[in-house]
């Protein structure tokens, strides 16, 4: 896997992230090997894992998928865009990580934080 900002979360013997020219990936922690890549979902961007779901936030749209963390495939069960966008934004760019913290997903984009109640 080559990921410059968006990091990678190991679940259940499994990384998951994005990787650069190969989308998003699910690898074998212990062989390395891939287990599956989706190029066409979604964009690059960060991740983080809660109740057997990956939090994936494309850095260029600001776009959150929400997607099953299965060695099966990407299984998206749904997405939002953040509903404003921050003025100073580094070329134009979402790259801070998102954080989950007592139920509730926070997301920030430069000058504004957004929090939603996910459990």
């Amino acid at each position: 896997m080559k990921n410059d900002l968006g990091g990678y979360v190991l679940v259940d013997g499994h990384v998951y992230g994005y990787s650069d020219r190969r989308g998003w990936i699910c690898q074998d922690f212990e062989q390395g090997k891939e287990i599956w890549s989706e190029k066409e979902a979604l964009e690059a961007g960060s991740v983080i894992y809660a109740d057997g779901n990956l939090y994936c936030y494309e850095e260029d749209s600001g776009t959150v998928a929400l997607v099953e963390a299965s060695p099966k495939g990407w299984n998206e069960k749904g997405r939002f865009e953040i509903p404003q966008h921050g003025k100073k934004a580094a070329k134009g760019r979402h790259w801070t990580h998102p954080v989950i913290a007592g139920g509730r997903l926070y997301l920030r984009d430069q000058e504004l934080l957004f929090c939603y109640k996910i459990k």
